[in-house]
C-alpha cells in the first residue's frame, strides 16, 4: 500500500468515527469530572487556581489546618457571580472592606456595621482579584456618596449589637446580568434551623494566620457546617442571643472567617433547585485574634428571620417553595414562549452533572465548558494551537483528535 493510500485510508477512519459519535459526543452525560479542569491547567497554564474539594459533591474533605477563608482554598474565578465587595470611607479618612451579597438588579445584603457612618461606598462586582492595578475585566464598580452610601439597617440595630447586623445598600442604577455577575436566592422564611448542613463561606478576608496580616487580593472560600444555637452561644464569647437571629456555622479546625469578611454571606446551595441561597450574613471577623486557632463559631446573621423586611424593603417578590423535585429535562416550551425557561440556542449546565462538556454542535474547537453546581464557565484550552478532546478530557493538537486532522484552531 502506497503512503498516499495509508492517508487517505486514515482519514476515511477518522471521518467515520466521528460520523458515528458526533451525537453521542454532544448529548451524552459527561464522562470528564470536575477534576479534570485542574489537571488540564495545572500541566499548561496557571490561568486559574481551582478548590482541590470535590466539585460533583458538597462534602468538605477532612479539615486541614489551612482550610480556612484565613488562607484556605481560592475560589474559582467568578463562581460566585452574587459576590460583593465593598469599600467604605468615613469622614475621618478610615476604610473599612466588607463583603455583600447581590439579591436583584438593584439591591446588596450586607452587614450594618460596614457602612453606617460612610460618606462614600464602592461596590465591584464580577470581581475575583481586588488588588490595586488588578486587570479584572469583569469586574464593575459602583460609587455611591453622601446619603446614597447610606444603608438601610435593620430597626433596632446599634453598633455592637450582636443580633440584627443587617442593612441593604440600593445601586444607583440596575445591574446588567451576564455569566460573571448573577444574583443569589433569599431562603424561605419557614426554612428549618439547618443544623448539621454543610455551608460554604466566601470572601476576601485576611487570608494569612498572623493576626491584622492584611486582606486576601482574591475571592476564598471554605466549607463549614450549621451547629446548634445551644452549641453556639456557649462557645463564642458573645450573647446571649436568639436562634431566630442568628445563625452559626463550626470555627474549629480552622473553618473560619475573619477580618475582611464581614456582611458576606453564609451560602447553601439547594440540590433540589439548583440554586444558592444566602442563608447567613457575617458580623464582626476577629482583627486581633489568630483566625485559623482562635476555634470560636462564625456568627452570621440569620436571613430566615428578616426575609420579610427585606421584601418590603426592596420590592424583591417571594418565591413560592417548589411542591416537587426539580425536572430531570430541561423545560422548554414551543407555543408559551412567555414561560420558557431557557434559551435553546445557548449551553446550560442546568440539570447536568459538574464536570467538562463540549460546545454543542461543534467537533472541533479550543473552548469547552465548565459546570459546577448548575452555573456554565466557558474555558479555553491555555496552549496555542490545542483543542478540546473530549474523549480524553484532555486539550490535544487536532492532529491526535479524531475527525480533526488538519483542523486549524481559532486564534
Amino acid at each position: 500500500m502506497s503512503s498516499n493510500q495509508r492517508v487517505a485510508l486514515t482519514l476515511f477512519a477518522y471521518f467515520i468515527f466521528a460520523s458515528i459519535n458526533v451525537e453521542a459526543f454532544n448529548s451524552r452525560v459527561t464522562q470528564c469530572p470536575a477534576f479534570a479542569l485542574s489537571s488540564i491547567l495545572s500541566k499548561h497554564s496557571s490561568r486559574y487556581h481551582l478548590p482541590t474539594k470535590s466539585e460533583s459533591s458538597h462534602q468538605e474533605p477532612a479539615p486541614s489546618n489551612n482550610e480556612r477563608i484565613v488562607g484556605g482554598q481560592e475560589a474559582t474565578p467568578n463562581e460566585f457571580g452574587f459576590m460583593a465587595y465593598l469599600e467604605a470611607e468615613f469622614w475621618n479618612g478610615d476604610v473599612a472592606k466588607c463583603g455583600g451579597t447581590l439579591l436583584s438588579e438593584r439591591w446588596i445584603l450586607t452587614a450594618a456595621h460596614c457602612t453606617v457612618g460612610a460618606v462614600k461606598v464602592d461596590i465591584s462586582l464580577g470581581a475575583h482579584d481586588v488588588s490595586a492595578g488588578s486587570t479584572d475585566q469583569h469586574r464593575v464598580t459602583y460609587t455611591l456618596t453622601g446619603s446614597s452610601a447610606q444603608s438601610i439597617n435593620y430597626p433596632g440595630w446599634y453598633i455592637g449589637k450582636v443580633e440584627d447586623d443587617i442593612s441593604l445598600i440600593q445601586l444607583p442604577q440596575d445591574v446588567v446580568f451576564n455569566q460573571w455577575i448573577q444574583p443569589t436566592r433569599l431562603p424561605y422564611s419557614d426554612d428549618p434551623d439547618q443544623v448539621g448542613d454543610p455551608v460554604l463561606l466566601t470572601g476576601w478576608g485576611n487570608y494569612s494566620s498572623t493576626p491584622d496580616s492584611g486582606l486576601s487580593p482574591v475571592l476564598r472560600q471554605v466549607g463549614t457546617t450549621v451547629i446548634s444555637h445551644s452549641t453556639c452561644e456557649a462557645t463564642a464569647g458573645e450573647g446571649p442571643f436568639s436562634n431566630e437571629k442568628i445563625i452559626c456555622g463550626d470555627g474549629t479546625q480552622g473553618r473560619r472567617y475573619c477580618y475582611g469578611d464581614d456582611g458576606g454571606p453564609m451560602n447553601d446551595y439547594r440540590e433540589e433547585e439548583q440554586e444558592w441561597f444566602v442563608i447567613g450574613v457575617a458580623w464582626f471577623g476577629d482583627k486581633t485574634s489568630n483566625c485559623q486557632t482562635s476555634g470560636k463559631p462564625n456568627l452570621y446573621a440569620r436571613v430566615r428571620n428578616y426575609v420579610d423586611w427585606i421584601h418590603n424593603q426592596t420590592g424583591i417578590p417571594p418565591r413560592q417553595r417548589p411542591t416537587t423535585a426539580a425536572p430531570t429535562t430541561t423545560m422548554r416550551t414551543t407555543t408559551t414562549p412567555t414561560t420558557t425557561t431557557e434559551d435553546p440556542n445557548v449551553f446550560s449546565c442546568r440539570n447536568r452533572e459538574n464536570g467538562l462538556y463540549p460546545v454543542p454542535d461543534v467537533q472541533c474547537t479550543k473552548y469547552f465548558y465548565y459546570c459546577s453546581n448548575g452555573i456554565a464557565y466557558l474555558y479555553d484550552c491555555p496552549v496555542a494551537g490545542t483543542i478540546f478532546y473530549y474523549d480524553m478530557c484532555q486539550c490535544e493538537y487536532p492532529a491526535n483528535v479524531p475527525g480533526c486532522y488538519g483542523y486549524v484552531p481559532e486564534p
